[in-house]
């Protein structure tokens, strides 16, 4: 195996052109029996030729002068060497030149070709390192291949002797593997027999079994024949004996249950009669009372809740025919009611807890309300209904949800019922509208302001304030938020001059002396919210006024919610939401009375 180094190019482009230059005019002048890197006869290569033919045979200079000259004419692409005298094209006959050029100009061309071969066989000390070098390459290339050899032989007769070992390590695991595999097959083989010894034993057990069961299957049949005779003889007995104490029994208790209603019935008619009774002594008492204390009530400008519902209901009735109707019925006060009463409605619902919105709310609705060219008296009148409707359903969405709520909005409605003529009246009137009569209170009378009894239950439960599809707890919520809105009122106390009647503080006195003397009202438990919200709102307030009265009207209410209002009923009813209710009511007195 033959290596061979590359030979570097000469570095000095001085060189290389002058190497053209003198191949150039060694191929015009004779032909060349060697190749050298010049182009021309080189004295290296005839040393080496000697140095070659010296010896017993050929040496390493030798063969690296063979790779020399073989890698010069293979790898040296940019030189005109040949590698034989055979390979030198012969060039044309030219015609000489010199016999037509004078003496003198021939001798300086003979001399300078002279100069220029003498020049040529100079020996380069370059070309004598570089072809040292060559050899140094050569020889150390052989030195690393062989031990590059050596190496890769070493490293693979020790993979082999590695894979030799890791196939039987292989073979052997595969060996134990199929091992394990066989005794695993032989231990289920084994566990395989053992199954199908112990199912055959089985099936021929189920077998013996079955037989054993049938013919004992038989014997109960017969048996179960005989029993099943004699069952059917003793349940005919047993049914004919229970219809007999059946038919004794129902007998019985026919008897037993019409003595029962008819002692219920007469209970009920003893009860009817004592309560019919005891509404008419009380009515009668009451107008008894009213009649005597009717001159001091009239001198004190009193009323009583009789006529408080007249009053109401007139109103209504004027507010109905002369205010809101009418206007929708006049094309020309429609549109002015409409834009008013849509200015109306936002602004109650801009209302926050603070001096500034309540003064800026309120003086807006009192300016939509009397502007500087007033408004019709009918569009006044409706546009005071819109406005109290707004308090109202303000009350019953905001007020129900949170209690705090109802401060800034008793404030606004309070500075309206100062400013606004009418409204007191109105207001009040729409409040007994949508929760009947818990503002007065009174229950519903049998009939209307004008004498006409209620046409049916449709328009009593109008009357009441109760709505279709309207639950007890939606109805109780409702009367809540209004009702407290009520008492918030109330409880305000005017900077200039009183407001009407039904609005001014004493009313907290009426209103609770009303409702603990209706007993009917007392026992709902609508009736037992309405008096918690009372207490909540304006119990610690008339406590201060009233002091020692109002400490024994209080008496008198947690009697009710203890003992009973003397007919062994209790505040609140039976009913789970009045049983709730009353105890609110029994811890509002006793923290009405801690302070």
């Amino acid at each position: 195996m033959r290596f061979s180094a590359p030979r570097s190019l000469s570095p000095s482009p001085a060189r290389r052109s002058k190497s053209k230059s003198k191949r150039k005019i060694e191929s015009t002048s004779t032909p060349r029996r060697n190749t050298s890197t010049f182009g021309l006869n080189s004295p290296s290569n005839e040393d080496d030729s000697d140095i070659g033919s010296n010896g017993s045979g050929p040496s390493d200079s030798d063969y690296d002068t063979e790779l020399d000259s073989s890698e010069v004419s293979s790898s040296d692409s940019d030189s005109f060497c040949y590698g034989s005298e055979s390979e030198v094209p012969v060039p044309p006959p030219r015609p000489s030149r010199l016999s037509l050029r004078p003496i003198h100009e021939q001798r300086f061309i003979e001399d300078t070709v002279a100069a220029i071969r003498s020049r040529m066989r100079y020996n380069d000390p370059y070309e004598d390192w570089e072809r040292e070098t060559k050899k140094d390459s050569l020889r150390v290339a052989r030195k690393e291949h062989i031990a590059s050899q050596t190496q890769f032989r070493q490293s693979q007769t020790l993979r082999e002797a590695q894979e030799s070992k890791n196939r039987e390590e292989l073979h052997e695991q595969q060996r134990h593997e199929v091992n394990s595999m066989l005794e695993k097959l032989r231990l289920n083989q084994q566990e395989a027999e053992r199954v199908l010894r112990e199912k055959w034993q089985q099936r021929e057990k189920m077998l013996w079994d079955r037989i054993e069961k049938g013919i004992k299957l038989d014997e109960d049949k017969v048996k179960a024949k005989v029993e099943e005779e004699r069952r059917i003889r003793e349940e005919e007995e047993r049914k004919r004996k229970e219809a007999e104490e059946k038919r004794l029994a129902e007998e019985k208790k026919k008897k037993e249950e019409e003595e029962r209603k008819r002692r219920e019935e007469e209970e009920e008619r003893k009860r009817i009669q004592e309560e019919k009774e005891t509404r008419e002594r009380e009515a009668r008492e009451k107008a008894e009372r009213l009649q005597a204390e009717a001159k001091n009530r009239k001198e004190a400008g009193l009323t009583t809740a009789d006529e408080d519902w007249v009053e109401v209901r007139k109103n209504l009735n004027f507010i109905k025919t002369q205010g809101t109707k009418f206007v929708k019925a006049r094309p020309d006060l429609k549109p002015i009611w409409g834009a008013a009463r849509r200015q109306i409605t936002p602004k109650v619902g801009q209302v926050t807890n603070d001096s500034e919105s309540i003064n800026r709310v309120s003086a807006e609705l009192i300016r939509i309300l009397r502007p500087p060219n007033p408004h019709p008296r009918e569009v006044y009148t409706a546009l005071l209904s819109s406005l109290s409707k707004a308090f109202l359903l303000q009350a019953e969405t905001e007020v129900t949800a949170e209690k705090k709520a109802v401060v800034p909005l008793a404030q606004v409605a309070f500075n309206c019922l100062d400013m606004l003529e009418g409204l007191p009246e109105v207001f009040f009137a729409k409040i007994n509208q949508r929760i009947g009569g818990w503002g007065i209170p009174i229950s519903l009378p049998d009939k209307d302001f004008d004498g006409r009894p209620w046409t049916g239950n449709a328009e009593k439960l109008k009357v009441s304030g109760r709505r279709d599809g309207e639950t007890e707890a939606e109805y109780t919520d409702r009367v809540m938020g209004i009702m407290r809105l009520y008492f918030a009122v109330l409880k305000i106390k005017p900077a200039r001059q009183p407001l009407k009647g039904m609005w001014q503080l004493p009313r907290v006195w009426t209103w609770f002396a009303r409702f603990t003397g209706e007993r009917r009202l007392l026992e709902t438990a609508v009736g037992a919210q309405v008096l918690y919200v009372a207490l909540d709102v304006l119990g610690k307030d008339a406590r201060a006024i009233w002091g020692f009265q109002f400490v024994k009207l209080l008496a008198l209410i947690y009697e009710g919610t203890t003992n009973g209002l003397g007919n062994g009923r209790l505040i609140g009813g039976t009913t789970p939401e009045g049983i709730a209710a009353r105890a609110r009511v029994q811890l509002e007195v006793e923290a009405i009375m801690k302070d």
